[in-house]
């Protein structure tokens, strides 16, 4: 059986030196990067305190008893597992063709079987949503090293698209979740301004960290295009003639709007937000984005 088509073996061997925790938590709605204090045998030692009534005889660290005659009862700390979904937009807008880089949906497969495969790593549970107008794929929470090959197969199939619709995706997708989740939303976010604000609201009501990857082409970001052209809108079929040149200014000027507002939009609502351009090798965006993260745990 060959490799999966969006599995890069080189960028998942970059990444055994790196983690992803949650970044807000507290007991009982996300679990990760805590630590959760009981008295146990099978976890890392924390610390002592002394003997209560009440406390299980077999607790007591008897060779400090030896030493101090007093009873002492061991704490050791549980790590608990993070729970993560992976939304993928699979819009129409994420086929745009790019001259510099890889096509969006094509980065944003490989971007989502690389944190599959890191938080399986770390024996953390990991659900799957691929979407467009409406959830089209859907798979639930598990840590079983399995989800890595399901996940594969279900990038490697291909979907009929249509336009970003994330607010009917999270009415579908939040009623089946049972557990707290950080929410890795990847997707150009190329959807009206007020339907992503109601989105990511949403999220955060329910108390689901939000990390988002914000993809966009060299071309969405540059619009190196100076002669009269012809501009397609992949969602609306909507077809633009101009002089790009005269265009160019006002286009710059609205991106700078729309980047702005995607980002202030999500870090709101405490949202971790990392703009990825296609062009950028994703060994060295993933990598950097997670030391950063982990810089600022």
């Amino acid at each position: 059986m060959g490799l999966p088509q969006f599995v890069d073996l080189s960028l998942l061997a970059s990444l055994n030196n790196y983690s992803l925790a949650a970044r807000y938590v507290c007991e009982g709605v996300i679990g990760g990067s805590h630590k959760s204090a009981y008295v146990g045998y099978n976890s890392e030692f924390s610390h002592h305190r002394e003997y209560m009534p009440g406390d299980e005889i077999r607790h007591v660290d008897w060779k400090r008893f030896a030493k101090t005659g007093k009873y002492y009862i061991k704490q050791y700390e549980e790590s608990s597992s993070l729970n993560a979904m992976i939304l993928l937009d699979d819009s129409d807008s994420m086929r745009i063709p790019s001259r510099e880089g890889l096509q969006k949906n094509i980065y944003a497969r490989i971007l989502a079987s690389s944190l599959c495969w890191l938080l399986l790593k770390q024996r953390d549970g990991v659900g799957f949503v691929r979407f467009a107008e409406s959830m089209t794929h859907f798979l639930p929470l598990s840590s079983k090293m399995t989800r890595f090959s399901e996940l594969c197969s279900l990038l490697d199939t291909e979907t009929s698209a249509g336009k970003t619709n994330l607010v009917k995706t999270l009415d579908q997708t939040l009623p089946l979740l049972k557990k707290k989740c950080m929410f890795l939303l990847i997707s150009d976010f190329l959807e009206e301004e007020e339907s992503l604000k109601a989105a990511v609201e949403r999220i955060a009501f329910y108390g689901h960290e939000i990390i988002a990857f914000h993809l966009l082409t060299a071309e969405e970001l540059t619009f190196p295009w100076n002669e009269f052209s012809e501009f397609h809108d992949l969602e609306s079929e909507e077809v633009l003639t101009m002089e790009a040149k005269s265009a160019k200014e006002e286009y710059q000027k609205n991106l700078r709007y729309f980047l702005a507002e995607t980002e202030g939009h999500l870090r709101q609502h405490q949202a971790d937000y990392q703009l990825l351009k296609t062009s950028h090798p994703i060994e060295k965006a993933l990598t950097h984005f997670l030391y950063r993260r982990s810089r600022h745990a």
